[in-house]
């Protein structure tokens, strides 16, 4: 009964995903200075991967897709509002220098767990609707664009496994 189940792919230790990032992080610093032009296919596919990993991660399906939307659009919020406080260009940067390490780590951590809630935030938005809007969420997401989200995703990598819990 034990050689019926699959075995699970050990997942590399933190340490080594830091390694594979940085060497990730360096070669397309390579790519930006000796091939500029190559560079932003590059890192079309580094953000193709990790948006497959997180595919992967939160069941490959509606739920993914508005956690990745979510925590996208709560990052940007967060950096266009930082821009427009700043006083200047320099004092901007100077401040991102000394707050990086503290209030963007503190603040990605609450925009990622407001992305994982991200169903109660659609409710909240229409209450007695909310439910209604999140079935037709489903319909559209499920009859339109399951499928060429995943085609683009997965494109040149294997096919999404097809499960009952992620093949919403």
């Amino acid at each position: 009964m034990a050689d019926a189940k699959k075995k699970k792919e050990k997942k590399p230790s933190f340490v080594e995903r830091m390694k594979s990032r940085g060497r990730e992080a360096k070669r397309l610093g390579v790519t930006l200075k000796d091939e500029p032009k190559q560079f932003p296919s590059e890192v079309h596919g580094v953000i193709r991967r990790s948006l497959r990993k997180v595919w992967h991660a939160r069941g490959g399906g509606l739920y993914a897709c508005g956690f990745v939307i979510t925590f996208v659009y709560l990052e940007i919020r967060m950096i266009v509002v930082d821009i427009f406080e700043a006083e200047s260009v320099g004092a901007f940067f100077s401040e991102q220098a000394t707050e990086i390490v503290f209030k963007y780590l503190g603040e990605s951590i609450q925009n990622t767990i407001s992305a994982f809630i991200w169903p109660v935030h659609i409710i909240e938005l229409k209450s007695p609707w909310g439910v209604g809007i999140l079935i037709v969420m489903y319909l559209v997401f499920a009859n339109f664009i399951k499928a060429p989200l995943e085609m683009w995703l997965f494109h040149d990598a294997e096919a999404p496994e097809k499960n009952g819990a992620g093949d919403q």
